[in-house]
């Protein structure tokens, strides 16, 4: 996966409410990904059901509106139907700046 870690903190102006990653299958046979746990409340995760041997996915994480003016550390769990029903943890992390805090109005 990259990144290995996804880091949505908002030092700007900008808003940051989305990041985006890739899922690569470096094994010979198709993989099946199965979202394990995740912190619903404060995101949303896309991605494949499977994806192809040797092939890449793109995936997205999207905050919830609730959470954009929050610093947090959260993570979420996929699982793969490999041999070992292989398990990944993919850390979330918001830190917000307070000139950034500000321009939300919070």
């Amino acid at each position: 996966m990259k990144p290995y870690k996804l880091d949505l903190s908002q030092f700007g102006e900008k808003l940051r409410d989305k990041i985006e990653f890739t899922i690569t299958n470096v094994s010979d046979q198709k993989i099946d990904l199965s979202m394990i746990s995740f912190a619903s409340d404060y995101f949303d995760v896309k991605m494949p059901s499977s994806i192809a041997a040797g092939k890449a996915a793109s995936c997205s994480l999207k905050l919830k509106k609730d959470v954009i003016d929050r610093s947090f550390e959260k993570s979420f769990t996929i699982e793969t139907n490999d041999e070992k029903n292989t398990r990944f943890t993919i850390p979330v992390k918001r830190k917000m700046r307070k000139s950034a805090q500000a321009s939300t109005g919070k």
